[in-house]
């Protein structure tokens, strides 16, 4: 996995796992914007080309915009040079996704059928991953395709192996496609850390970890803050400013899981609730935001449904601790002073024990790879007052 100026990370625990799940049955891979299931998707590709295989991957949070920018996207992510016999098929789904709306159902029918039977090309096994697969819910607005996600499932369980999904919104997946295997993208490890390079070897690991939350995409831009009089607290609280790296990367992911939640005003206030005091109950929250129980519960459903938040023993909690560190900080109206920036850094390095991990929790058969065990599952998407 690349790090800061191309350099891999390591997480070897992580590869072998999506390697040896490339010989099986469909497998989905979880876990928050910026943990590294795309990295890790693309490592998988360098692997299993080495290995003979044909790797094709697709990114559908770009491609599943229309059925005919869909099918057009999947078609040109087919290597010519394996595919070739298949060049009448292919042109024929050009043809449809060319014909507009009207034949929409019928070319994403199409290239679904050519995924089911896409097994092996030019005598090397085919591998087919696909990136943020949940994104296939785009297209359910179109004509016919109410169930598109169902379609694509019946597709994919149909080839025998090479078959990795990606999402960052698990709950989703697990509710399209319950019976596909999780494979739960973990923090970093200490260990891991070792592998960004640079200015990282320098620093004490469970130091970053604390003060990344284990991600690599926060890691990657503390190490590159690093330098020469500028330690970890100070990097955090430079990045964490108005305009950092770190403020975007939050303000962006924060702005859009409110976008995909419902009730976009309250559910701020929600988060904002969370932020200050995590752990809260739904009676702690009710009194807290001057709302009915019923409808506390809706907005908590609904962000749990896109997995801002995550709930262990009916109390709640971010799934991203660094968005929590965001809110506290740049969600509250007032433009955060640089001295309560510096002391939130302080008071994230001073803890003793490393993060508690922010994965998303899911069913006993979701298994987490590489990195700490993560808190107790979630069973249930709603909660009743204690």
């Amino acid at each position: 996995m690349s790090g800061p100026g191309g350099r891999q990370i390591a997480r070897p625990g992580l590869e072998a796992a999506l390697r040896q799940r490339a010989t099986g049955p469909p497998v989905l891979l979880t876990g928050p914007p910026g943990s590294g299931k795309t990295t890790a998707l693309l490592s998988l590709a360098d692997i299993l080309a080495g290995e003979g295989w044909t790797p094709v991957y697709l990114d559908l949070m770009g491609a599943a915009s229309s059925p005919d920018r869909f099918v057009e996207a999947a078609l040109d992510a087919l290597p010519a040079d394996t595919f070739g016999s298949r060049l009448a098929e292919a042109t024929d789904l050009r043809r449809l996704a060319a014909a507009g709306r009207s034949r929409g159902l019928a070319a994403v029918k199409g290239l679904f059928d050519l995924w089911a039977d896409l097994t092996s090309g030019s005598g090397r096994p085919v591998a087919l991953l696909l990136d943020e697969a949940t994104e296939i819910r785009s297209l359910a607005y179109f004509e016919g395709l109410r169930q598109v996600d169902r379609s694509l499932a019946d597709a994919l369980t149909r080839r025998p192996q090479g078959t990795v999904l990606a999402t960052s919104f698990p709950t989703l997946a697990r509710k399209l496609w319950p019976d596909l295997a999780v494979l739960q993208a973990a923090p970093l490890a200490a260990d891991e850390i070792l592998g960004l390079g640079g200015q990282a070897r320098g620093v004490d690991p469970s130091s970053l970890l604390r003060a990344s939350f284990g991600w690599i995409r926060y890691a990657r831009v503390l190490v590159e803050a690093l330098g020469p009089g500028t330690d970890l607290v100070s990097a955090w609280s430079q990045e964490m400013a108005p305009g950092g790296r770190l403020e975007s990367l939050c303000r962006h992911t924060h702005e859009s899981l409110l976008l995909r939640s419902r009730g976009y005003g309250m559910s701020k206030a929600v988060l904002a609730a969370v932020a200050e005091e995590e752990g809260l109950n739904l009676t702690a929250l009710v009194e807290r935001l001057g709302r009915t129980p019923g409808a506390i519960r809706d907005y908590l459903g609904w962000l749990l449904g896109v997995d801002a938040l995550r709930m262990v023993g009916k109390r709640y909690y971010y799934v991203d601790g660094m968005i929590r560190a965001w809110v506290r900080l740049h969600a509250r109206g007032v433009p955060a002073r640089p001295q309560e920036i510096r002391r939130l850094a302080e008071e994230l390095l001073s803890q003793r024990a490393e993060p508690e991990p922010a994965g998303h929790p899911g069913p006993q058969r979701e298994e987490a790879v590489p990195g700490p065990s993560p808190r107790p599952a979630r069973r249930d998407s709603l909660v009743e007052i204690d």
